[in-house]
């Protein structure tokens, strides 16, 4: 994002010796069952549950092999398919079940995963509330920013018994790997893109496969006042809509302002959004308008 026109290669990516490493992963949340978020979905196989597996082994056996060792995971979100941790009680149970036993490779097992949220680590287009450990429709407006806040909290308050090794500390956060012998380091800044056009907080906030009993085909064409988008209330809609309009714009002010302070070798944005894949040209404009001239080498994203 800060290249110059009078820039020069200095090194051969195939031959050069790297001091740090990193692995990036996204989208990797597998069910706890064989099945799909809504209608459209009817082909889904055991193919899709194996998967995780799949990309854990891997990701173990390139670790092992790798001349430096990852020091990190980025993750780009969408952590826990379909909707994300739905009660307090069920969270340790699906972290290990996901998360705790399928990336347990001796290479991996005490990584750091760097984390940020997903639009179904929200609810995706689901009801957003719970109850005990399954999808409710939301009473009241307070009900639904809170169901929002705990899908957060019920990922950013865990601690896993593999060192520690997950990482989701606010909606916007910092954090860097080194090598300790040149000092060449990475900072890593953490953002909240939920507030994105595409699959983003509309969908999160209207619930449409809640409300329409998870026919994907009626939600094509749902929006804001519809009775299957928070039931065609507004003012719930509305508040929903401004808690990710929050989120975002405070991680675009933050990522400026750390940026700035940065005095790492390389600075990378990890996100669950892309601003040009994933937000109309408004929304686009005001990550480039931080981006820009920001120094930050790579903006890595998912979904």
């Amino acid at each position: 994002m800060n290249a110059s026109s009078g820039s020069t290669v200095t090194s051969d990516p195939a031959t050069a010796t790297y001091l740090l490493s990193a692995f990036a992963i996204g989208d990797w949340g597998t069910t706890t069952y064989k099945g799909s978020c809504c209608s459209r979905s009817d082909s889904y196989s055991n193919y899709d549950i194996a998967a995780e597996d799949v990309v854990a082994s891997l990701m173990n056996t390139e670790a092992g092999n790798a001349a430096v060792k990852p020091k990190v995971i980025i993750s780009h979100g969408d952590n826990f398919y379909w909707t994300g941790i739905n009660s307090l009680e069920g969270r340790d149970s699906r972290f290990t079940t996901t998360f705790e036993d399928k990336f347990d490779g001796a290479n991996i097992k005490t990584i750091p995963w760097v984390n940020v949220m997903g639009n179904h680590d929200y609810g995706g287009a689901s009801y957003v509330c719970s109850s005990g450990d399954g999808n409710a429709k939301c009473e009241s407006t307070d009900a639904l920013i809170q169901g929002l806040e705990r899908k957060f909290e019920w990922q950013s308050g865990y601690t896993s018994p593999n060192d520690n090794r997950w990482k989701l500390e606010d909606h916007f956060y910092v954090h860097r790997i080194e090598d300790p012998t040149t000092g060449v380091s990475i900072d890593i800044f953490n953002v909240d893109t939920n507030d994105a056009d595409t699959h983003g907080a509309m969908q999160i906030c209207c619930q449409c496969y809640g409300y329409s009993n998870g026919d994907s085909a009626k939600c094509d064409s749902v929006g804001r006042g519809h009775k299957y988008c928070a039931g065609g209330d507004t003012a719930m809609y509305d508040a929903c809509f401004n808690k990710f309009a929050e989120w975002g714009a405070d991680s675009r002010t933050q990522l400026k302002a750390k940026v700035a302070e940065s005095t790492a070798t390389w600075k990378i944005v990890n996100s669950h959004y892309g601003p040009y894949d994933h937000y109309a040209e408004a929304g686009m404009n005001e990550w480039f308008d931080v981006l820009r001239g920001s120094g930050i080498h790579v903006f890595l994203y998912g979904h």
